[in-house]
């Protein structure tokens, strides 16, 4: 088989066999089969189980021989020991795609490990292809699938994930702002990150893949499909057991070696990977990736109420790369206009002392739209009030926000800061194409991720 066949088998199958599912079904008992049902699966869902005879309303066979059709992808969940003779019946029955989800192999003891080989070798005698041990398995909200045993929301957005730990599928939204497909490899004993990679990374519906990896194995297979990947999207990776405790914690949590930081660094360097130091990156990245524009240079200009967070962005963006954008007198002159004498304009460009006399509206739409219209700015970040609910509708920012940014070519970031900047930040995410950031510290940090993003692009010909 080759790849976009073992994709189909795991991500879109037509049939699906559970075995080994709990014989509960309904609120708490953590049944995929329910999930699946849930997420309107169009497909043929069997179930195997040797004590029950229906689970979640479905019939149930006592073994993988008895499904009344061919079958595309098994799901196993029974006792370790039982797995390889499973594996063996799944081959029999002319399954070719298979997800372990059950723990206690090669990163529990040795048993675990006689166990995953033995797996193994039933795999390879069938030509089995095998997702996990360990994992929640795969999800794709566009087919409607899903194997895990976490309850999931479907939603469809344009992120695809790649993880080794089933908290970052129960975690999407939290993690990434949600995901439309992921797979957990798990222990990876058969098929791993690279395969996942490869059949993510050409998915049309995707903007964004993010990573999360204890362990970068098959370096130079990783660094080919890398390289393609990220010629077309962005691929952003968390990689955790950077620590000597972290690197010991991944060997008993996934079985993995997590081997020395630095080579894993340059892994990804050299895959264009843009690697992300915590979640709060992760989310941002990802989230600045599917929602903003290219940021096609380093120069960031800056709409402020405040002439400390000007000070505050500039000494973020020294330490992150990026440079104050010059503005030309055609941008500053309207705003000047609408200044006090005394207040000279420049890169941040404060408008306060303009807006106490002519208003917040006027000003703040003038400033946005004269900054957005000059060639030499890159990006924007501006910074905003966040009020309660009837002074904010009065002041209209945030609707002139949305606006400007929804017919913007470049990256809009906003900062409010104010009683109510949850709240606030919550409105501009559900409309317009701006990007609210906790921090400004954070937003320079985003900006100069995208940034990096496109000078490898225009580094390797993409």
């Amino acid at each position: 088989m080759n790849s976009d066949q073992i994709r189909s088998l795991f991500l879109e199958p037509r049939s699906v066999a559970f075995i080994g599912v709990p014989r509960k079904s309904g609120p708490g008992s953590l049944n995929p089969v329910d999930h699946l049902k849930s997420w309107g699966y169009q497909g043929e869902i069997f179930l195997v189980h040797p004590h029950a005879k229906e689970i979640a309303g479905l019939p149930v066979r006592k073994n993988i021989a008895e499904a009344p059709a061919s079958v595309d992808l098994a799901v196993v969940s029974t006792p370790r020991e039982t797995v390889p003779q499973v594996i063996g019946e799944c081959a029999s029955k002319g399954v070719s795609a298979v997800i372990v989800t059950n723990q206690g192999f090669s990163e529990a003891d040795t048993r675990g490990a006689e166990l995953q080989k033995a797996m193994l070798d039933e795999a390879a005698r069938g030509r089995v292809r095998i997702l996990g041990p360990n994992t929640l398995g795969v999800t794709n909200a566009f087919h409607g699938f899903t194997t895990s045993f976490m309850p999931l929301n479907r939603e469809e957005p344009p992120v695809g994930l790649i993880c080794q730990s089933g908290v970052f599928f129960v975690g999407s939204a939290v993690f990434l702002g949600g995901m439309g497909i992921g797979v957990d490899v798990g222990n990876a004993c058969d098929l791993d990150m690279v395969d996942a990679l490869e059949w993510l990374g050409f998915d049309p519906r995707l903007k964004v893949v993010a990573l999360h990896a204890e362990e970068i194995s098959r370096g130079r297979d990783f660094i080919e499909v890398a390289r393609k990947v990220t010629g077309r999207i962005p691929v952003v990776a968390l990689k955790t057991g950077r620590s000597p405790a972290g690197a010991r914690a991944a060997a008993t949590h996934s079985g993995s070696m997590a081997g020395e930081d630095r080579i894993a660094d340059a892994v990804m360097r050299s895959g264009g990977i843009i690697r992300v130091n915590d979640s709060d990156e992760l989310l941002d990245v990802v989230q600045g990736f599917v929602r903003l524009p290219p940021m096609r240079g380093r120069r960031v200009g800056v709409v402020t109420l405040s002439g400390a967070g000007g000070i505050m962005l500039l000494d973020a963006m020294h330490a992150w790369g990026l440079s104050p954008a010059d503005p030309n007198n055609q941008t500053l002159a309207p705003i000047q206009e609408l200044s006090p004498p005394w207040m000279p304009l420049g890169n941040p460009l404060d408008i306060w002392p303009a807006l106490m006399k002519h208003g917040m509206k006027r000003v703040y739409r003038k400033a946005l739209t004269e900054m957005l219209k000059d060639p030499g700015v890159d990006a924007i970040i501006c910074i905003a009030l966040a009020l309660r609910a009837a002074e904010q509708a009065h002041l209209g920012v945030v609707e002139i926000i949305q606006e400007l940014s929804e017919k913007a070519n470049k990256p809009v970031i906003v900062w409010f800061y104010g009683p109510d900047a949850p709240l606030v930040r919550s409105q501009v995410m559900a409309q317009g194409r701006a990007l609210p950031i906790p921090s400004l510290e954070r937003a320079v940090r985003l900006l100069a991720r995208m940034a990096q993003y496109e000078e490898w692009k225009e580094r390797s010909g993409s």
